[in-house]
């Protein structure tokens, strides 16, 4: 019944996202138990950089920055994923940024160890979920900043004088 309740839960991020869509009924129910709901007010951190990322984090509503050098490289929103892609990696990363929360926002998310636990049960899955889950922003990669200037969408079309 509980693992029926958190299937319910999290439906939102099981329907939403292309990695679970393979996942067997039994698969989404250990998945559903693991998981929790964080709810953030405007200015909470949840990340700050050199710290350990051990979560990975679905945004299901509202907006938050991903901070870097003082400088923001991104924003966030309803079906973005970030943290880090520890499935495939043998060391834990740490934030190479701080991320913050602009507005009220829903996080749905699991821990490290939970989540591989459950990977390491059901190895297919693991498959698909490993090759279909995008990360929106990946704390353990710096941005540059020449990758910024170039991935800038222009305001207004340049004036012609």
């Amino acid at each position: 019944m509980r693992a029926d309740i958190c299937v319910h839960l999290n439906r939102q991020v099981f329907n939403e996202h292309p990695a679970f869509r393979l996942a067997s009924d039994g698969c989404l129910r250990s998945l559903a138990v693991e998981f929790q709901t964080i709810h953030c007010a405007p200015g909470d951190l949840i990340f700050h950089a050199g710290e350990s990322v051990d979560t990975l984090c679905f945004v299901v509503s509202g907006s938050l920055e991903v901070i870097q050098d003082d400088e923001v490289i991104a924003i966030l929103g309803k079906g973005d994923v970030f943290g880090d892609v520890f499935w495939k990696e043998t060391t834990l990363a740490h934030a190479c940024a701080n991320v913050r929360a602009l507005t009220y926002c829903d996080l749905h998310i699991i821990k490290r160890e939970a989540l591989l636990k459950v990977l390491e049960f059901y190895t297919a899955f693991a498959n698909s979920f490993s090759r279909n889950l995008i990360l929106t922003c990946n704390l353990r990669r710096r941005v540059s900043s020449s990758y910024c200037a170039q991935h800038t969408v222009p305001l207004a079309p340049p004036l012609k004088g």
